[in-house]
């Protein structure tokens, strides 16, 4: 049976869109049921409409987060949702929204992508702080979720090396490129029951 997916956006929405062609083109055997945004008139929306999909924005100014997740919570309701993919999306889910999504071993149903080789550079400015720091390797990690900020039992990552003439943009491409392929390929290993992880002891 496919995985149900809802995936969460707040930006142009190249995770979603990689993720949904992955399912198109038969290699990733899942099915987005829903796009949630907190912010109105982003990428993301676009093309998931492109896929069929009639995305569900909540935004999230002057609103606080107790609401805006409650509204959240409601829209869920609606689907058979196994799991969250947070791609590009902008805000920090509560502990108390993140426990109704316990797997059976008390581990959290909700996967970020951050683009970093994790615990190296947090935050929402991962490849310009590694690419100011001067990293000769960078790479991509896809966690899950806990209550701490880019943090959780690691799944998968992928190392990608700065060429010695890259400009920011160029290592960021390349990394990009990295995140399109590694998190499709990590939902498919989840959806087949393969994935393997070890729990996060800090």
């Amino acid at each position: 049976m496919p995985l149900n997916l809802a995936v969460f956006v707040s930006g142009r929405g190249s995770n979603l869109e990689a993720i949904l062609k992955a399912i198109k083109a038969g290699t990733l055997d899942a099915q987005v049921k829903t796009v949630i945004s907190n912010e109105p008139g982003v990428g993301a929306l676009d093309i998931a409409k492109q896929y069929g999909i009639e995305p569900i924005v909540h935004p999230s100014l002057r609103v606080s987060r107790q609401q805006h997740e409650m509204r959240i919570e409601e829209s869920l309701q609606a689907f058979e949702i196994e799991y969250i993919v947070l791609a590009g999306y902008m805000r920090i889910l509560s502990p108390s929204f993140l426990q109704n999504f316990h797997d059976r071993r008390g581990f959290n149903r909700v996967l970020n992508i951050h683009p970093s080789l994790l615990p190296a550079f947090p935050g929402t400015n991962a490849y310009e702080d590694a690419f100011n720091y001067g990293v000769k390797i960078s790479g991509i990690t896809v966690h899950l979720v806990d209550d701490k900020v880019d943090h959780g039992p690691i799944l998968a990552q992928e190392a990608f090396s700065r060429l010695a003439n890259d400009s920011l943009a160029d290592f960021k491409a390349r990394g990009l490129a990295v995140e399109h392929k590694l998190y499709p390929s990590v939902i498919q290993q989840i959806s087949e029951g393969k994935v393997h992880f070890y729990e996060c002891k800090r």
